[in-house]
């Protein structure tokens, strides 16, 4: 009996100090997975759909789903119910009673019923408010609300060991099925802008490979115990880091990926944590092992080793990155993400287009953008029965559902006007108002109420000129404009005026979130730690407020902590334009403060510079994890943001005090296009002059006509 106790506690000894076998636990509410707050249920049988991930290196142990919902009062709880299926599976039933807002129910979710990867959460409600007799199918009061604010879920899980297979292991480890959020360390000789600029590149494919997961990087000289790893570097540097934990680098030609395990000082290895090898004897083979890396996208190779000697990309041209579509082409809907499908019942749902067009469109007044239909809808509906078409949430037509032995049209043309799209992301929606003549009761059954859109339908949009009014750190939120005019971040460098921790953690953070905004990898671009003279590109300078050279604060429409001009935006009513109160002063940024600028750069005209500053190291630290926020993301505008830092989620002030700029098609400006975009009154002023002028032309050559004809005349007679 003391023998089989010693037994018992040494087998909770060895689990609690063998972190392969520990549990963790993860509570996320159900907002996190939406962009929704709520789900509503609607009608006598309403349905909603949510994901909820599960990623590819976890063992789920257990899931609990909290669901915080309330009724409609006027609704029969006793008869009514909410049903909870898991990929399909019914897993949980509810009746809906309680007259108290906010019922909470505990749902344990079956782990046999969850699969790796995204698993679909259906809830369903049978709603009544009549025991008897004739309900109507679709009244106002038949409501369930199920807030994803207050719902949660809860799992309990362990790390499985990470497949020694450079494919399976990267897909596994950039998986953006992850949440909350990912962190990765960077190993590298940070003392060299040229490695650096390798390690940027490697970090922009991870963001990449996380898809809109949040990522945040660090770096370090050693291997960081507890995390995965990427060790980028020279064949010396590498085989120096591993030769401390006993592991062997060999040489060879060209550029090596290599997997391990993350290794520990001890002897022993993490098997939960990856290490990921890139190097090359020589920059060029390494940066061939960078971007081999950086756009690996698929399960291969299937080894722990593989050796590169090559790398090229097709011709990449401007304004290609994620959902941006080419002007002219023309689209069919399942090439921008609309697929055939039925839109049925009362309710129907909607269908949603999201494309982006070039950020610095000039997008004229007299144009139209021309969506084509092929659709179909059933027999026996209302007259009134339409699809309607919006357009970033304006609606723009209606098309008219009114045969009622229902129809099939092909090549139902829309021209919607350019002014209702914008620079940027756009979204055009499809909802149905589907409607029945039958009888209340009758129209239960609502199997007849349908309409299909097929994806062969096509989308075309008119060509436009580049030139944009700058500075839109809306714009650069959105999806890194102005560094990303060329995808791949040609023309693009970052400068570190002090190569220091916070600086290097900071801008590698930055590089993931614009790969991530736009949806590929910075190849072109560069980091340095000398000032550029006359750069001909976008530059980003990244580092503490006293590092700053004089050259570029000069430029900046804010300057923090030196004497100077200081703009207060005013506004004076709704027929006045903003306006400016200018103070000289002298005054400070502060601690817990950070600094996000753009204006135009010193060298070359219609170039941007976007400054990223803080007084401390730490606070910069804060300010790059800051720009990963969604709520930053979407509150940046004008060219100035004021970030608090030490407020819990921080928060943002956002204006724009500085001179307008205007940038063209390849980031260099027609000036005389610009001045007439800047100035529209000295364009109306010069067409003046030139119909006064073509008029003055005119006269002269008629009186010069009719002073040849007099003569003529004169000389016959």
């Amino acid at each position: 009996m003391t023998l089989q106790f010693y037994k018992v506690v040494f087998a909770l000894m060895l689990f609690a100090l063998n972190p392969s076998v520990r549990a963790e636990t993860i509570k996320l509410t159900l907002s996190k997975f939406t962009g929704a707050s709520s789900l509503e249920l609607r009608c006598l049988s309403g349905s909603q759909e949510l994901s909820i991930p599960v990623p590819e290196r976890w063992k789920v142990n257990k899931m609990v789903l909290n669901l915080h919902y309330t009724k409609s009062s006027n609704m029969l709880g006793d008869i009514s119910q909410l049903v909870v299926k898991v990929n399909d599976v019914l897993v949980s039933q509810l009746h809906i009673e309680g007259q108290i807002p906010g019922q909470v129910s505990s749902i344990s979710i079956p782990v046999d019923k969850l699969k790796t990867g995204y698993n679909k959460f259906t809830f369903t409600a049978a709603q009544h408010y009549l025991r008897t007799g004739c309900e109507s199918a679709c009244a106002p009061d038949l409501w369930t609300n199920i807030s994803l604010l207050d719902s949660s879920v809860e799992f309990d899980y362990q790390l499985k060991p990470i497949p020694l297979n450079l494919g399976k292991a990267s897909n596994w480890i950039f998986d953006p099925k992850q949440f909350p959020e990912a962190t990765i360390n960077m190993v590298a000789d940070t003392s060299n802008a040229e490695s650096l600029t390798q390690v940027g590149v490697a970090a922009s494919g991870i963001a990449r490979r996380f898809d809109y997961r949040k990522v945040t990087f660090s770096h370090s000289s050693d291997i960081k115990q507890g995390v995965d790893n990427i060790l980028v570097g020279s064949s010396d540097f590498v085989a120096g880091v591993l030769a401390q934990y006993g592991i062997k680098q060999e040489s060879s030609p060209g550029g090596q990926m290599r997997v391990l395990y993350v290794p520990k000082a001890d002897g022993g290895k993490d098997g939960l944590h990856a290490l990921i090898v890139l190097t090359g004897d020589t920059p060029i083979t390494l940066k061939i092992a960078a971007e081999t890396f950086a756009n690996m996208s698929m399960p291969y190779p299937g080894s722990d080793v593989m050796h590169v000697y090559e790398f090229s990309v097709p011709d990449i041209s401007t304004y290609g990155g994620r959902r941006e579509i080419i002007p002219e082409k023309i689209y069919d809907l399942k090439t921008l993400g609309l697929y055939t499908g039925p839109f049925s019942g009362y309710t129907g749902g909607v269908s949603e287009i999201n494309f982006r067009l070039p950020s610095d469109f000039l997008i004229k007044q007299n144009q139209y953008a021309k969506l084509s239909l092929n659709l179909s809808y059933g027999a026996g509906m209302r007259k009134d029965s339409t699809l309607r078409v919006a357009v970033n949430g304006v609606l723009v037509r209606d098309i008219h559902l009114d045969s009622p032995s229902g129809n099939y049209i092909e090549d139902y043309k829309l021209e919607i006007p350019t002014y209702v799209f914008k620079p940027g992301a756009n979204v055009i929606t499809l909802m149905p108002n589907l409607n029945t003549g039958q009888q209340a009761c009758d129209a239960a059954s609502v199997q007849g109420l349908f309409a299909t859109v097929f994806d062969n339908s096509t989308f075309v949009f008119p060509a436009m000129p580049h030139l944009l009014e700058m500075a839109r750190l809306d714009l650069f939120a959105l999806n890194g404009f102005p560094f990303t005019r060329w995808p791949d971040g040609y023309q693009t460098m970052f400068y570190l005026p002090k190569p220091s921790s916070g600086a290097i953690d900071t801008t590698l953070n930055l590089i993931g979130m614009i790969t991530q905004r736009n949806g590929f990898p910075l190849f072109g671009t560069k980091i340095v730690f000398e000032q550029p003279k006359k750069w001909d590109g976008e530059l980003m300078v990244v580092g503490q407020l006293d590092e700053i050279p004089k050259s570029i604060m000069a430029l900046a429409p804010l300057q923090p902590d030196r004497l100077g001009n200081v703009n207060y935006p005013i506004s004076r009513g709704w027929d006045s334009e903003n306006s400016l109160i200018i103070s000289k002063q002298l005054g400070g940024l502060g601690d817990g403060n950070g600094l996000l600028m753009e204006f135009e750069s010193g060298d070359v005209k219609g170039r941007s510079i976007v400054l990223v500053t803080a007084k401390r190291e730490k606070d910069l630290l804060l300010l790059g994890d800051a720009l990963l926020s969604p709520h930053i993301q979407n509150s940046l505008k004008g060219d100035v943001a004021l970030i608090e830092l030490d407020v819990a989620d921080y928060d943002v002030t956002a204006f724009s005090v500085g001179e307008k700029y205007s940038t063209g098609g390849g980031g260099d400006t027609n000036w005389i296009a610009a001045f007439l975009y800047s100035n529209i009154y000295a364009m109306y002023a010069l067409l003046i002059l030139s119909v006064l002028l073509l008029g003055f032309v005119g006269y002269w050559l008629l009186r010069k006509y009719r002073a040849k004809r007099v003569r003529y005349e004169g000389a016959q007679s």
